[in-house]
């Protein structure tokens, strides 16, 4: 059986050639500044970057970002592409909060962009994120809403741990993990031909709260 970091390790050099994966990238962090005062003194932290797609996105409106990811992979294609742009405000870090020691920096903005719904141990995560965020700091949650399954091709079906989530529930598990103010808006919409041939639309939502 493969697993997720193996998926993803694989899936690395190739993940940016989907021009979906730009579009919605893009969306959610439109979704992000609109939601979220974003400023050249805010260090942000991007968990589950990937290749960094929301992290590039957002280094030309904070002070610094770190991508953070469980797959070497998707680190290794962040740090090439780092080094391509000569971008000096972003780093890439591997790091799993399912398993790791959650690390003694601290953020004034999170954002996981897609990344959630691979997540095992979600309440142990969010209580993560609350800790590695300055008091007042912002935490933006982009994901699926809850969907029958069908989403994911077979192979990346394989490391999906929910089926999207309901708004309310993310909610309550933010609210647990001790975040405040928690708002809800729709980021973006995907639109994928099922096996049938059908056209069905997927929203992303963009959960945000403070600290």
């Amino acid at each position: 059986m493969t697993s997720t970091n193996d998926y993803f390790d694989a899936a690395a050099a190739t993940w940016d050639d989907n021009p979906k994966r730009i579009e919605m990238s893009k969306a959610i962090v439109g979704a992000i500044s609109r939601t979220v005062h974003l400023s050249n003194g805010m260090d942000a932290l991007d968990y589950g970057c990937g290749t960094g797609l929301l992290s590039v996105l957002l280094s030309s409106q904070v002070r610094r970002v770190t991508g953070a990811d469980s797959s070497e992979g998707m680190i290794l294609a962040l740090k090439s592409k780092i080094a391509q742009s000569k971008k000096t405000n972003i780093e890439a870090v591997k790091l799993d909060l399912e398993q790791d020691p959650v690390p003694p920096v601290r953020y004034h903005l999170i954002v996981s962009g897609m990344a959630m719904h691979h997540v095992a141990d979600l309440p142990k995560v969010m209580r993560a994120f609350h800790e590695l965020l300055l008091p007042g700091g912002r935490l933006c949650i982009a994901d699926l809403d809850a969907e029958p399954g069908v989403f994911h091709d077979e192979k990346a079906a394989a490391t999906v741990r929910h089926l999207g989530f309901k708004r309310e529930d993310m909610r309550k598990i933010m609210a647990e993990a001790g975040f405040g103010g928690i708002s809800a808006v729709t980021a973006f919409t995907i639109s994928k031909t099922m096996p049938d041939g059908a056209l069905r639309d997927f929203p992303i939502f963009l959960i945000a709260g403070a600290k």
